[in-house]
């Protein structure tokens, strides 16, 4: 079963505060709503290396899986 999720929103804020807030894990739940929890596998701040676990809740399942950053870019 193919499934295409697309989500839209303006957001009336500079792009560097909504780079930093989007792209702290920790505020992941608040503006993600399937995402249920983030729980740090290493020490933050978020870098090359660091692992995340994530549980989250799609299509009635829940999921739980772990992302590790392998490159960081500039916001």
């Amino acid at each position: 079963m193919a499934v295409d999720d697309v989500t839209k929103i303006i957001i009336r804020r500079p792009r560097e505060q909504v780079a930093d807030y989007a792209g702290n894990p920790n505020n992941a739940p608040q503006w993600y709503v399937n995402i249920k929890s983030v729980e740090w596998k290493s020490a933050p701040p978020l870098r090359v290396g660091s692992r995340l676990a994530f549980v989250a809740q799609f299509l009635g399942r829940q999921l739980a899986y772990t992302y590790e950053i392998v490159e960081q870019l500039p916001s």
